[in-house]
């Protein structure tokens, strides 16, 4: 589960890497709700997240979300076994917002460190 971010409401104290994962999935939920599988193939076709995962940590992260109330299932007929797929909820839809500002105000601390790293080899 996102730190700081759910049922307990305790707030938010900055970004982590695991954040970025959460935000990606909340992004591509809220873009088209999908099931497990389908979200570990887009999440390796975005062009802004380039991590590869085991899909057992997209799973796992996929049931601590839900449980947290950021994203809930419905089970979907298939050929085969019955498959959960995801929807992002408006608790799922203010925490994106939320990480998304997280996300602009990390992009800026970055591009002033770069540019602060190349002011010191001039």
């Amino acid at each position: 589960m996102p730190r700081g971010f759910g049922r307990r409401g305790r707030g938010r104290k900055g970004f982590v890497h695991g954040d970025f994962l959460s935000a990606a999935l909340l992004l591509l939920i809220k873009k088209k709700p999908s099931h497990g599988y389908e979200l570990v193939q887009r999440l390796l076709e975005t062009n802004f997240y380039d991590f590869e995962h085991d899909p057992a940590v997209v799973y796992n992260l996929l049931r601590k979300m839900e449980i947290s109330g950021l994203i809930m299932y419905e089970l979907e007929a298939g050929g085969g076994p019955f498959r959960k797929v995801y929807k992002i909820t408006p608790e799922g839809e203010r925490y994106l917002e939320i990480i998304s500002k997280e996300i602009e105000a990390l992009y800026k601390q970055l591009k002033a460190f770069l540019v602060e790293y190349k002011n010191s080899n001039k």
